[in-house]
């Protein structure tokens, strides 16, 4: 039987859920952020609950004391690359809104000033990315059309991203997906022990 659905228009912001069965090691119990549409049609994005062992100052080399949030594996592809999502807006230049009050990127060189100086303050959150997960031009359709994920159009709190970690937030954010993916609430982070 053929799929009668349209195929799903991804656009920055959306949030994909991986199935509690996908396999693949790198997105297992995953949420990923859409961040961008490329020239080509394909899609790139961040996954948002796969911490590291690191901190800023284990990667980019200041001291401890300026960085030491923790470092979070964006997916597979470029582990050289790093990104940040944060909530300080306009006071990060160039930086770009994904979700409301939710941005990606900005200045570097501001943002570790902005560290030094003992910023930014408490009512701010920001995490950090090696890496990234990308798909090419109908690639990621088919893999929804598989059942290999979830999608939620838009989030109405993006602070739940920087608010929770891990399994947590993949188990917080099936929630708000529609009623055809509550089963996938019930499935074992390990099946086997089904």
């Amino acid at each position: 039987m053929e799929n009668s659905n349209p195929p799903h228009r991804f656009r920055r912001g959306n949030i994909l859920l991986s199935s509690p069965m996908l396999n693949d090691p790198n997105f297992k119990r995953t949420a990923v952020l859409i961040l961008d549409e490329d020239a080509n049609g394909g899609h790139i994005g961040l996954v948002l609950n796969r911490r590291l062992d690191l901190t800023l100052a284990d990667v980019c080399g200041v001291p401890e004391r300026i960085a030491p949030q923790p470092v979070y594996n964006g997916g597979p592809v470029d582990l050289q690359r790093m990104f940040w999502i944060h909530t300080l807006g306009d006071r990060l230049p160039g930086s770009l809104e994904i979700l409301p009050g939710l941005y990606v990127g900005g200045d570097y060189d501001a943002l570790i000033r902005m560290y030094a100086k003992g910023e930014p303050d408490i009512d701010h959150k920001i995490r950090f990315y090696l890496g990234y997960s990308g798909w090419a031009e109908g690639q990621l359709q088919k893999e929804i059309e598989a059942g290999a994920w979830g999608v939620l159009p838009m989030l109405v709190d993006s602070h739940l991203i920087l608010d929770l970690d891990g399994e947590e937030l993949w188990h917080q954010l099936t929630l708000l997906l529609s009623p055809d993916y509550r089963h996938w609430r019930m499935i074992p982070a390990d099946p086997n022990l089904n």
